[in-house]
C-alpha cells in the first residue's frame, strides 16, 4: 500500500467516523448508505477503500466527497486533501462549489504533501458528568447491567424478539437506546477498563435504526419509511409508500436488524401512522423477515394500553412480550458513576449524593456535576448542595416513583 493510498484511507475513515458521531449510527450502516449513494448494493466498496484503495472512478470520488462533507461537517482542508489524493479532476471547482464563501488558493495541495490526519474525535474531551442531552459515548454510560443482559439475550439467537422499555421522563430511556446501538461496535480503547462490549456474536452483521418520534420528520409516514430503509442499508423505492416498503424489507433483509423506537407516544398521536401502518410493521416482523427483525420501543407506560387510550389499538403493540421498567440504579452501579469523577469526592459527599438522588442516573449526573465544578473552582462550603437540591426539585417525581 503506497503512502498516498494510506493517507486517502485515513481521510475516508475520518469522514465515516465523523458521520457516525454526528448521526449516532454504526459504521456498517454509514458504509451501506454511502454505497447506495454511489449506486452500489451495500457498503462493501467503501469498506474496501478504507483498507487502502482509491476509487477508480472520479464520479465515485465526487459522490463520496459530497456525502461526507454534507453529513459529517468536514472542512475545506479535508475536502482539498481528499480530492488531491484521489487525483480528482477539477478539484478547485468542487471545492469552490461546496465552500463558496471561503477564498483559498486554487490548488491548495499542488506543491505540498497532505498534513497528517489527527484522530477524528477525542472522547477524553467529554464532560465526565452530562446534564441535559442523552449520553451518546458508551464510555460515559454507567449501570443498567440487568437490563442490558436481558435485552441482548433476546438478540443473540433467532428469532430476534421484541422489547418494550417503560420509564418515566428522565429515567434514562434515550441514553439506553444509544448505548444498545453503539456499544457492540465501539473499540475497546474508547471504553472504560472492563466495560463489556461482547454482547452479540458477530456484531458487525447487525443493522441498527434509531427513530426519535419527537423529531417531526419521523411522524411523517414516507420520511419514516425512508429513514428505516436507509438505516437498514436497503434500497429506497420510488415512490416509497407502505406497500413498496414492505416489498423491499421482506425481499432483501437478510441480516439481523433492530429498530429502536424512542417515545412511541408521539408516534401513536400521528395521523399518518395509523392502524394500517402499525399492522404492517407487525406482519413484517412476525411473518416476512425470517426472525431477522426486532423492535424495541420506549414509552412512559404500557404501549398497548397507551394505544388503546389514544383510540389506536393495534396487534403491533401486543408483540412486545418482554417488558422492562427502568428503576433507580443499584447502589454499586451508582457508586461506579460517582467514582468516575476526575477529582475524588469525599465519603461524606458520596453518601449525600446517593441519598438525595435515590440512585436515579439523571439526578446523579446533576449532583456529581455540581460537586465536581465546585471542587474545580476551589469553592468551599455547602453551596453546591443547596444548588443541587434546587436543580433536582422538578424531578422529585422520580424519587417518589415505586
Amino acid at each position: 500500500m503506497t503512502s498516498i493510498e494510506e493517507k486517502f484511507a485515513e481521510l475516508l475513515t475520518q469522514g465515516v467516523l465523523r458521520i457516525r458521531i454526528a448521526e449516532s449510527k454504526t459504521v456498517q450502516v454509514i458504509q451501506d448508505e454511502l454505497g447506495y449513494a454511489l449506486g452500489r448494493v451495500g457498503g462493501t466498496a467503501v469498506e474496501y477503500w478504507r483498507k487502502g484503495h482509491i476509487p477508480p472512478k472520479s464520479t465515485e470520488v465526487e459522490t463520496l466527497a459530497r456525502e461526507i462533507v454534507k453529513r459529517g461537517g468536514l472542512k475545506r482542508d479535508w475536502l482539498a486533501q481528499f480530492l488531491a489524493l484521489a487525483d480528482y479532476p477539477n478539484q478547485a471547482r468542487l471545492v469552490a462549489e461546496l465552500f463558496p464563501d471561503q477564498n483559498q488558493p486554487e490548488h491548495p495541495l499542488a506543491s505540498r504533501e497532505p498534513r497528517p490526519v489527527s484522530e477524528p474525535f477525542d472522547y477524553d474531551t467529554f464532560e465526565p458528568f452530562i446534564v441535559g442531552p442523552p449520553i451518546l459515548a458508551p464510555q460515559y454510560f454507567f449501570g443498567r447491567d440487568y437490563e442490558l443482559r436481558r435485552i441482548f439475550s433476546l438478540w443473540r439467537r433467532f428469532p430476534l424478539q421484541n422489547v418494550a422499555v417503560i420509564g418515566k421522563k428522565r429515567s434514562g430511556k434515550t441514553s439506553l437506546l444509544h448505548y444498545l446501538m453503539n456499544i457492540t461496535l465501539t473499540e475497546p480503547h474508547h471504553l472504560r477498563p472492563d466495560q463489556k462490549n461482547d454482547w452479540l456474536p458477530q456484531p458487525e452483521h447487525y443493522r441498527w435504526v434509531f427513530v426519535d418520534f419527537q423529531d417531526a420528520r419521523m411522524v411523517s409516514r414516507e420520511r419514516l419509511l425512508r429513514h428505516i430503509l436507509a438505516g437498514l442499508g436497503l434500497p429506497i423505492p420510488e415512490p416509497c409508500d407502505l406497500a413498496a416498503f414492505m416489498d423491499v424489507v421482506s425481499e432483501t433483509l437478510t441480516s439481523p436488524a433492530i429498530i429502536l423506537m424512542d417515545e412511541i407516544n408521539a408516534a401513536i398521536d400521528s395521523p399518518e401512522l395509523d392502524q394500517q401502518f402499525w399492522g404492517s410493521l407487525r406482519s413484517l416482523g412476525t411473518n416476512f423477515t425470517g426472525g431477522n427483525l426486532a423492535f424495541l420501543l420506549t414509552s412512559h407506560e404500557s404501549p398497548a394500553q397507551l394505544a388503546t387510550e389514544r383510540g389506536k389499538p393495534s396487534p403491533f403493540f401486543n408483540i412486545f412480550g418482554h417488558s422492562l421498567t427502568l428503576k433507580p440504579l443499584p447502589e454499586p452501579e451508582a457508586r461506579e458513576l460517582i467514582d468516575s469523577s476526575p477529582i475524588q469526592f469525599t465519603a461524606e459527599d458520596i453518601e449525600w449524593i446517593l441519598t438525595e438522588s435515590a440512585c436515579w442516573p439523571w439526578l446523579l449526573q446533576i449532583l456529581c456535576h455540581l460537586r465536581l465544578t465546585a471542587l474545580e473552582f476551589g469553592e468551599t462550603g455547602d453551596a453546591w448542595k443547596q444548588q443541587g437540591l434546587r436543580q433536582i426539585a422538578p424531578y422529585w417525581y422520580l424519587i417518589g416513583a415505586p
